[in-house]
């Protein structure tokens, strides 16, 4: 475990210094103090190991979402995150978010959304009667959520509170109940 942590840590570093795509194999291999074989036992590519170190920041930032006092708390902290590693996620800007970094956000917040309508399922409009409803339902909530984030740090605004209300205020007024 801990070459896949100096393996992380590396393509951290490394991404908020110039864009994901520039990054190669043998800087991270060197930056992480490991040979190139460990690095693809960990990831296909920097990117790849990006996305990895970035997920496992998420998960533990909005572990137990469900338990929070509102949606509006944990948009802070999934925002509080990105602006914590905002050089990152603006070098996986291109112009969209590199794939691999933004499945994980989307995975990440469809995770988080599950999780609130578990423990919440008193905010279920009556139209969101099934599991594939349900589906869809977050998808939708997930991608436009990551969809904001990009236009947010496509702005350069590093406001958290200003970005929580405004995505917030797009969303289906149910998610907030």
């Amino acid at each position: 475990m801990r070459s896949r942590e100096a393996l992380r840590r590396a393509a951290l570093d490394l991404a908020a210094g110039r864009p994901v795509a520039e990054l190669s194999v043998a800087e991270v291999c060197r930056a992480a103090g490991v040979t190139r074989d460990t690095f693809y036992r960990h990831a296909d590519a920097p990117v790849s190991l990006l996305a990895d170190a970035l997920r496992a920041e998420l998960d533990s930032v909005l572990t137990g979402i469900g338990d929070l006092d509102s949606l509006s708390t944990a948009e802070g902290l999934l925002l509080d995150h990105v602006r914590a590693h905002v050089d990152v996620y603006r070098g996986a800007l291109q112009p969209s978010l590199a794939a691999p970094v933004r499945d994980v956000l989307e995975r990440v917040v469809a995770a988080g959304l599950e999780e609130w309508l578990e423990r919440h399922p008193e905010i279920e409009p009556p139209a969101i009667d099934d599991l594939p409803s349900r589906a869809i339902a977050v998808a939708y909530a997930a991608g436009g959520t990551v969809a904001a984030i990009e236009v947010w740090l496509r702005s350069g605004a590093a406001d958290v509170t200003w970005a929580t209300r405004a995505i917030l205020a797009a969303s289906p007024e149910w998610w907030l109940r």
